[in-house]
């Protein structure tokens, strides 16, 4: 392949991060040519196992940093495992492009990826010491559901001077948390995409019945069907506990805290 062949694919995958995943040797879907197109500043993903997500997330955020210099950008998750997964994937595909297009060269060292044109890509826990002082132009909170109701208050600030692009994704985790407040109360400051199980050609009705085996009802409900359940533990529902809380109550404690 010439010079002006690497060139000209370069370009080609500037103007569109679709032809971009499928030079990596993957064809997307159309919900996930929906998220790599999706230009929103909020966005909230729900997905069904095996749909795709990391995947697609890898793209999204390795085209941004190829083709907008100086971009940095935060993956977090609840654990440094979660915020990897992307990581690994999105380092695995810059290697494969690299052969038949003109990227900017990348260093590896430790949980960042460091490319030549002055972006980063950093893959972080979602706690205040690894993810405080950060400035991102973008940032995916990765298993969104399963972080602290703290997370998106510690992310979103790294992303006001830029006016970057927030991209939470995962399966529901229960009728609770940050992540269920935001798709269901969040109103029109997020954009939301979804897609439901019989959509994916990629899964057979054959594994979907194996991974009803494997799993709970309460899982399987949650993991492939997307369905906001409460845990299989909790004795009371959700609904009665929040009908029955008292915001006009200020709690003991703190009434005893101020009048001390």
């Amino acid at each position: 392949m010439t010079t002006s062949d690497r060139v000209r694919r370069a370009i080609s995958w500037r103007l569109d991060p679709v032809l971009m995943m499928r030079d990596a040797g993957f064809e997307p879907d159309p919900h996930q040519i929906e998220l790599l197109e999706c230009e929103d500043p909020q966005t909230l993903v729900v997905w069904p196992r095996q749909s795709g997500k990391s995947q697609t997330c890898a793209v999204k955020l390795l085209h941004g940093s190829c083709f907008d210099p100086g971009d940095t950008v935060i993956l977090a998750g609840e654990k440094q495992q979660q915020a990897q997964e992307v990581f690994e994937k999105a380092y695995a595909m810059h290697s494969e492009l690299s052969k038949i297009g003109d990227l900017p060269n990348v260093t590896r060292s430790g949980d960042e990826l460091i490319f030549s044109n002055g972006s980063r890509i950093l893959a972080k826990p979602s706690t205040v010491e690894s993810v405080r002082g950060y400035s991102a132009k973008r940032a995916l909170i990765d298993e969104a559901a399963f972080t602290g109701d703290d997370t998106l208050a510690k992310i979103a600030p790294m992303l006001s001077a830029t006016n970057g692009q927030l991209i939470c994704a995962s399966t529901p985790n229960g009728a609770r948390g940050w992540f269920h407040d935001a798709w269901h109360h969040g109103g029109d400051a997020w954009r939301r995409l979804t897609v439901s199980v019989d959509k994916l050609p990629r899964l057979s009705q054959r594994e979907l019945a194996r991974q009803r085996t494997l799993l709970t009802d309460i899982q399987f409900r949650q993991e492939f069907l997307l369905e906001w359940l409460d845990a299989e533990q909790q004795f009371f529902p959700t609904e009665v506990i929040l009908a029955a809380r008292r915001p006009d109550i200020v709690p003991l404690f703190k009434r005893l805290k101020e009048a001390a």
